[in-house]
């Protein structure tokens, strides 16, 4: 496996290859390109496949950290659902905006009981954000599984250049 380090180096490393991809292979607009950078830095920093173990994206969160505790706790470290190439990606990101529109609702609504916020309906103003956020969210989101992908094949080439180097 590669470690930490090289993860964060090769993602870092690859951001301008991105970037070059974006804007001259696939003539994306400015804004597009920007997001999809921005979520391959965050999903090789922030989201990574290696949420579910201890590990230095998971440290990144810092006090939040605590919201992959359950996430640890259901999926299997190296697991298809944490570092499979199609879904994980989207899991991670499903089961983060689930949270953080469950920690959004319950702390408006907890400001609303102590007459802080007026009554409001935080569960549909979460759908009206998403919503109207949609074309970002997904751009974002393709950058997001571009840092994920990152990740994963290095370290499928990592393991298929320690396996080769332990049958000689």
């Amino acid at each position: 496996m590669a470690s930490g380090k090289t993860h964060d180096w090769m993602t870092l490393a690859l951001l301008p290859s991105v970037w070059l991809l974006c804007r001259w292979q696939f003539n994306l607009p400015m804004e597009e390109s920007i997001l999809i950078i921005a979520g391959t830095f965050i999903g090789g920093f922030f989201l990574s496949p290696d949420l579910d173990i201890r590990s230095r994206p998971f440290y990144r969160w810092g006090f939040l950290r605590f919201i992959w505790w359950p996430y640890q706790w259901a999926i299997r470290h190296r697991s298809s659902l944490s570092h499979g190439i199609f879904w994980a990606s989207w899991l991670r990101l499903l089961y983060l905006t689930g949270v953080l529109t469950l920690l959004y609702c319950l702390g408006s609504l907890w400001l609303q009981q102590r007459g802080w916020l007026p009554p409001t309906h935080p569960l549909q103003e979460a759908r009206e954000f998403l919503h109207a956020h949609l074309h970002e969210l997904l751009w974002l989101g393709i950058g997001l599984w571009i840092g994920a992908l990152i990740h994963i094949l290095l370290d499928w080439l990592s393991s298929a250049f320690h396996s080769k180097k332990r049958r000689r």
